[in-house]
């Protein structure tokens, strides 16, 4: 019994001095060193020929930070960081992050931007936060004035918003073209054209491996129900009878179904039912990739476009429609009906861009957006170790 006592006693007396630590030590902050660190380039892996593996590039450097006084610039390397080798910009960031205000550390450099391949070594001590650029004055009237502060680039260790710094970090999939008599369309790299109408009433695209199809599918009902066509195509396409959920209506006159089928396929039917004329987008994935490869292959579905009979002229440009949804004729005012079935793809959080030399890319609209890019806001892909500026829209 006074064996208990005397341990309850114990941590009850410890217990209360970590409250009091908690409570009488002042809250350290993380260090602020005001460094931004990116992936190497293969231009800065070539010019650091003593670098044997690994390193992180210094993309930013905050202007009167500590690497500011250290007079570190942009474009240099870093190599080691207090005699631990730097193995990414990654694994450069988390060192930094185990420092506060007061630490000092030694990087070794190679300035590449100098195209010195010799290293060096430089010292920097870390600060408390970034510089604080507000401005406050009690001038007449006798209030206090306070300037709006803007929000410094992300740095290393830094908790802005990540939009901020997407930049070089922006992966966007590449496409290539595809095509059969009038219909074209993009899709990554290893899809293949699967089958095609000769009057462009149907186009069919599939992936090199798994189980990812595509289709447009353009008929004359003859009195037949819409839904009825589509239940019949969706069996005759993929040999198995599918189920369909409720309609879901969508802008345009557009209807939306998802289904499934014994096989284990599953995907979304979309289509449009005018003057006797349907208009269909298909796309089928396994069950066991669609949270992947539904939004990926619906991308595919609306970049593609057939001179299919009896289609509708196209009409202006609607101001729903948003500029990575549609094609070029679509923002040059000349819509197209696939360019009006393509609203679906806001909800697969999917987007069209190209640049100048009429390369296509899929971004995510929503996450790839650099608000400070370098040629002002927009999407922006790395090549050669700098950021090229892509336009929205598809070309075809």
């Amino acid at each position: 019994m006074r064996m208990r006592l005397a341990l309850l006693t114990a941590a009850i007396a410890l217990f209360a001095g970590v409250v009091w630590l908690s409570i009488d030590r002042p809250w350290q902050p993380r260090g602020y060193s005001g460094l931004e660190f990116a992936a190497m380039t293969p231009a800065a892996n070539a010019r650091t020929p003593f670098l044997e593996r690994g390193g992180a590039l210094v993309s930013t450097v905050e202007a009167e930070s500590a690497a500011a006084r250290a007079r570190i610039k942009p474009g240099v390397v870093v190599s080691e960081i207090d005699g631990e080798r730097v193995g990414s910009a990654r694994h450069a960031s988390d060192i930094i992050r185990r420092h506060k205000a007061g630490d000092r550390i030694a990087l070794t450099l190679f300035d590449v931007t100098k195209g010195d391949i010799h290293p060096h070594t430089v010292e920097l001590v870390f600060d408390a936060a970034p510089p604080d650029p507000r401005k406050l004055s009690v001038a007449p009237p006798r209030t206090l004035a306070k300037r709006p502060v803007p929000q410094p680039p992300i740095a290393a260790n830094a908790a802005w918003s990540t939009r901020i710094a997407r930049g070089a970090f922006i992966r966007p999939v590449p496409l290539t073209g595809l095509g059969a008599g009038r219909c074209n369309g993009f899709a990554p790299e290893g899809w293949r054209v699967a089958g095609h109408a000769d009057d462009d009433s149907l186009f069919h695209v599939m992936a090199g491996w798994g189980f990812q199809h595509v289709i447009y599918r353009s008929a004359q009902l003859e009195g037949r129900d819409p839904k009825a066509f589509v239940q019949e195509f969706l069996h005759d396409a993929f040999g198995s009878p599918v189920v369909l959920t409720p309609a879901q209506k969508r802008p345009f006159g557009f209807v939306l179904h998802d289904f499934g089928n014994a096989k284990g396929g599953t995907g979304f039917v979309q289509y449009r039912a005018a003057d006797g004329r349907i208009a269909v987008w298909t796309v089928a994935v396994s069950s066991a990739d669609v949270a992947w490869a539904k939004p990926l292959a619906g991308a595919v579905a609306f970049s593609l476009r057939c001179e299919s009979p009896g289609a509708p002229k196209a009409l202006p440009r609607d101001r729903a429609l948003a500029p990575t949804a549609v094609s070029l004729r679509c923002l040059e005012g000349l819509c197209e009906e696939g360019d009006f079935a393509a609203t679906l793809l806001r909800r697969f959080r999917r987007g069209y861009v190209h640049n100048a030399k009429g390369q296509m890319f899929l971004i995510n609209p929503r996450r790839d957006f650099w608000q400070t890019g370098e040629d002002g806001p927009g999407f922006y892909r790395q090549i050669g170790g700098e950021n090229e500026k892509l336009e929205p829209g598809r070309i075809n």
